[in-house]
């Protein structure tokens, strides 16, 4: 028993390296110089690097844990030299927060209906909520693209919120904790002549704030990290959020890529750290309850 519970610890001690390991090579690699940057990641050949794993005329990449001279060029780059990555990041902010925000609306009203309001078939169309959203995004993507030019706001942030403030994952979430909410304290409300909404603003919602804030943390990660909606729907290049044109800073100007890499990653260290406790509580109420 001892051996079995070492080696799980050994294994989970793993994948843990190997999860954070990327995001340590990104943050002490973003502290390079772009000349040191150029010397070991570049093909080309120069005077600093041709003594080090080149053959003919190609340089191979030298990898490093850490940089030979710390140095924020990169940063400086980012945030001065070339202005434009920081409006890719605040075009990402203009997409995230609506969505939250109808979430935060929409979500806890739709989690009381289909739990506390007696209405023919709602398990059925709950069944649907959870269907869909077990579903891949790019499955979703072609009736969003239809409805979408239905609606005449195929380019524009419009197709990419309204369909995200209705994702389903809030609604499941909330309507499993609203399921252990004690039925007398609504039902003494009721006998004092309060109305359903009078309920919900008064009794339920105040005591939603833990697994609404896990529902944000799950919502903000997944769509901090979209591409594919953004690709699809946003048709100018400057519009687009960072997320879409990360991968292509490589391409554009790979002596600020890890930088780009870390700048990308501080809002979502920065909602994980604030929220992994109501994650940790929110993660618990996923389970079915009858």
């Amino acid at each position: 028993m001892k051996r079995f519970h070492l080696i799980s610890r050994l294994f989970i001690i793993f994948c843990a390296v190997a999860a954070v390991f990327p995001v340590f090579f990104a943050c002490t690699n973003s502290l390079m110089g772009q000349e040191e940057l150029k010397n070991r990641y570049s093909a080309q050949i120069t005077e600093e690097n041709s003594d080090d794993y080149t053959e003919g005329s190609i340089h191979f990449v030298r990898f490093g844990l850490w940089p030979d001279r710390t140095d924020l060029e990169q940063y400086r780059e980012l945030l001065f030299g070339n202005p434009v990555y920081l409006r890719y990041f605040w075009n990402a902010v203009l997409l995230v927060v609506p969505i939250l925000v109808g979430q935060c609306i929409l979500a806890p009203l739709a989690a009381f209906g289909f739990e506390n309001l007696s209405w023919r078939r709602k398990e059925i169309l709950f069944f649907f909520y959870v269907v869909i959203m077990l579903m891949p995004t790019q499955v979703l993507m072609v009736p969003n693209f239809i409805v979408a030019g239905w609606l005449n706001i195929r380019d524009s942030y419009l197709a990419i919120v309204l369909p995200a403030m209705f994702h389903p994952l809030g609604v499941f979430l909330i309507r499993q904790q609203i399921k252990g909410f004690p039925k007398e304290a609504m039902e003494a409300a009721r006998l004092d002549g309060a109305g359903e909404f009078q309920i919900y603003r008064y009794i339920v919602r105040p005591n939603l704030g833990s697994v609404v804030a896990a529902m944000l943390v799950l919502l903000f990660a997944d769509n901090w990290n979209m591409v594919d909606q953004a690709v699809v729907f946003i048709r100018e290049p400057y519009k687009l959020p960072l997320s879409a044109v990360l991968s292509q800073v490589m391409e554009m100007n790979p002596q600020m890529f890890f930088a780009a890499s870390c700048f990308y990653l501080v809002p979502a260290v920065l909602m994980f750290l604030y929220g992994q406790e109501f994650l940790a509580a929110g993660s618990q109420l996923a389970e079915l309850k009858k």
